[in-house]
């Protein structure tokens, strides 16, 4: 028997998801693209997000406790469903390992600097694969408890660091013209907003009556946006025109505070978030990666695959790092929101227009 989530659980999770490892890394890139404009970006790219899960969940009520691949099947037939789940597994497993990788990078750069970056990698991948071996009931109870914490953290941070703000670092906003903002809007979009996508592999686990259920996937997103704006702008705020320098920038928001000499150094509480938060978000890839390998070999639906897929992403990861940091950051702001795109929305947006122009050409009378 399939183990089931509620409505509720879901909406939750596509904000842990969206959320959790994009409110600690997004900031830097995203000002160094787009400057003061990056809040500008950020709600137009939650804006194409809210539009994008509109055919995701148009899907899921099409094709009962179907995911993505086993309705692809349907719609485009099996050859083309396996080319665009290939496609779609690639890109799951790709941001699983580029998740991890920045993991060990930051722990690497900023606290551990002695330890080979392997042993951050296979223990994290480690603790995802027992954890998603637990199931999805489990990772939807312990879920919500550790994005309290981070967003506590977070807005611990933000709430500290107030008197470090600075209203004249928000002027000018275009000073450049619209390409920085355009540019901030391809980053944003594809990180993390396209990637309510992979969220078809986990809606067939939703049970139980969904009143008001788009109206709340919505907000779940336009909550994520305006955590993001918020944590994009204390960083402008605190920085001012070197905001985009700083990597990892809510640490270094973190090392900033200073209050009555008695609040100080507490950036390891950033430190914990960004850990905890990757971690999350690696795991319901894990997951939904899973699913979409199971689906694609027509395999029964176990867990046989799930620590070799966490192996792969391993080595990927351990691969992707002898390129050098540069080289990495270079793949994960430039070609990954292009991969979120064309492997990610293209496939699902094709399936979805097959699935919508193949339904309305059904007589009236065969209509549910």
């Amino acid at each position: 028997m399939q183990v089931k989530i509620t409505p509720f659980q879901a909406v939750i999770f596509l904000f842990i998801y969206l959320t959790s490892s994009a409110i600690i890394n997004i900031p830097a890139p995203l000002i160094s693209f787009a400057g003061n404009s990056s809040w500008i970006s950020l709600c137009i790219s939650a804006a194409m997000g809210m539009i994008l899960i509109l055919p995701v969940l148009w899907l899921a009520r099409t094709f009962p406790e179907k995911n993505f691949i086993e309705y692809s099947k349907e719609t485009v037939g099996a050859p083309v469903a396996f080319l665009l789940g290939l496609a779609f597994l690639y890109y799951q497993i790709h941001m699983g390992a580029a998740i991890v990788l920045d993991i060990a990078m930051f722990l690497k750069s900023s606290m551990m600097r002695s330890t080979p970056s392997y042993w951050f990698i296979f223990l994290i991948f480690l603790v995802v694969a027992v954890t998603v071996d637990a199931g999805i009931d489990k990772i939807t109870g312990l879920f919500p408890i550790l994005i309290v914490n981070v967003m506590f953290f977070v807005s611990l941070i933000v709430l500290m660091s107030i008197t470090n703000f600075d209203f004249n670092h928000l002027l000018p906003i275009l000073p450049d013209g619209v390409k920085p903002l355009l540019h901030g809007i391809y980053y944003s979009f594809g990180f993390p907003f396209v990637e309510v996508v992979v969220f078809s592999m986990i809606l067939p686990f939703v049970a139980g009556p969904r009143p008001g259920y788009v109206l709340k996937m919505l907000a779940a997103i336009g909550l994520t946006a305006l955590s993001l704006i918020v944590t994009t702008l204390t960083t402008i705020l605190v920085f001012g025109p070197i905001a985009g320098e700083r990597k990892y920038s809510l640490f270094e928001v973190a090392r900033s505070v200073s209050i009555l000499d008695v609040f100080q150094r507490i950036e390891a509480l950033i430190g914990y978030s960004l850990i905890v938060a990757s971690f999350m978000k690696t795991t319901i890839l894990l997951f939904t990666a899973h699913q979409t390998c199971i689906h694609l070999l027509g395999l029964k639906k176990d867990k046989m695959l799930v620590f070799p897929l966490a192996l792969l992403m391993a080595l990927i990861s351990m691969t992707a790092i002898e390129g050098g940091e540069a080289k990495w950051n270079y793949e994960v702001t430039v070609i990954h929101p292009m991969w979120g795109m064309l492997c990610g929305a293209v496939p699902l947006l094709l399936v979805f227009f097959i699935a919508l122009i193949r339904r309305k050409k059904k007589p009236a009378s065969t209509l549910p």
